[in-house]
């Protein structure tokens, strides 16, 4: 069996995400269409707007297995990012990697890419991706995640090819609405305001009478956190650079509200879904010496699959028997799913939530 993989958060899954798989399929019929994705909190530092296993359901409206991008790597910067999305991939075997991407010339992305390692070899690696380019002004989002994936590849070796797919009717960070195919961010600012997104997603039943996750919500524990550890200890904590730990520490103390912390603690320096992360490695209470507990790839965990799926994972067990696969938690595998287990239970606090990582089996 052969299989295209998707990195992805689907935070939620809408009408542009459909597109892409649609697209897929045409040139590919018959491979299996796999989503490594984002649990419960994602790429720019925030909580997923529902969790993962309603997220779960609305993939399986059009892709075979979902399989869960390990949270360390799902709330990265766009290296580690791609760097766990693509290791994922390659332990399933995927034949192709698709994406979306501003730009779809496979040729212009190799440029961009080759573009990109040198200027990353020759500037300060702190620069944002846009910035180490000749060209700042052609690089969006989705582009930065391609050149990344197509980078990570490369490092570890994997033999996948590439589908990019190129966005339509609008940018991957457009706050407002434009119609059928609209952004994620742009469908989250109208859930949050209460409006009707009906038109925008294949199935509005998932969404129906649920309520989304902000990050604003978690910040009375990130403010005890912050308040309660001192400064040595702060400094510990992953990408805690430069004199920040002092700085979020102070803003913690004289602000009661998230609103006012975060425009406290905002520099010219750092992007907010950096500073974002940040306030997610602090909740979970990451460190500079953790990172290396995380690059295991060997335990895969299985949210979500139809037949065509499970076909392909028992072929997968067939021929490599190093891979294992979880298709829930239990006392045997959880030591190999530490942080998507605190992940779900920190997230449960705010969503009153009653499903978690034990009780909620794989879904079909």
């Amino acid at each position: 069996m052969e299989s295209v993989a998707i990195i992805s958060e689907y935070n939620p899954f809408h009408n542009g995400h459909l597109y892409q798989i649609n697209q897929i399929k045409k040139i590919y019929p018959n491979h299996v269409i796999i989503a490594i994705m984002s649990g419960q909190f994602v790429q720019r530092g925030e909580p997923a707007f529902f969790n993962k296993f309603i997220r779960t359901k609305m993939a399986l409206q059009a892709c075979d297995l979902v399989v869960e991008l390990p949270q360390f790597y799902a709330m990265s910067y766009a290296d580690d990012f791609a760097y766990g999305g693509v290791q994922i991939a390659k332990s399933l075997q995927a034949d192709v990697l698709s994406f979306g991407s501003e730009i779809a010339d496979i040729n212009q992305l190799n440029d961009l890419k080759n573009q990109l390692q040198t200027n990353q070899k020759n500037t300060n690696n702190k620069l944002s991706y846009a910035a180490r380019l000749l060209d700042p002004s052609v690089i969006q989002s989705n582009t930065i995640l391609a050149l990344q994936y197509m980078i990570q590849l490369e490092k570890i070796n994997a033999n996948i090819g590439l589908l990019p797919i190129e966005r339509i009717q609008n940018q991957y960070n457009d706050r407002f609405l434009t119609g059928h195919i609209s952004s994620a961010t742009a469908i989250r600012n109208e859930l949050l305001m209460k409006n009707d997104v009906s038109h925008t997603v294949p199935n509005p039943e998932f969404m129906n009478n649920k309520d989304g996750v902000t990050l604003a919500q978690f910040y009375p524990y990130i403010r005890y956190s912050l308040i309660q550890k001192d400064t040595d200890e702060l400094k510990q904590i992953y990408t805690m650079y430069e004199g920040l730990e002092n700085r979020l520490k102070q803003a913690a103390i004289n602000n009661e509200s998230f609103d006012t912390f975060f425009k406290a603690i905002q520099t010219k320096r750092y992007t907010n879904a950096r500073l974002q992360r940040l306030l997610l490695y602090i909740l979970f209470n990451i460190q500079e010496k953790d990172k290396n507990k995380f690059e295991q790839f060997n335990h895969i965990r299985v949210l979500g699959m139809n037949d065509k799926g499970q076909a392909y994972i028992k072929s997968l067990k067939q021929s490599d028997s190093t891979i294992n696969f979880a298709t829930n938690i239990n006392k045997s595998n959880k030591i190999h799913f530490d942080l998507e287990i605190k992940a779900t239970q920190l997230y449960n606090m705010i969503a009153k939530n009653k499903k978690n990582d034990f009780n909620t089996p794989v879904i079909r």
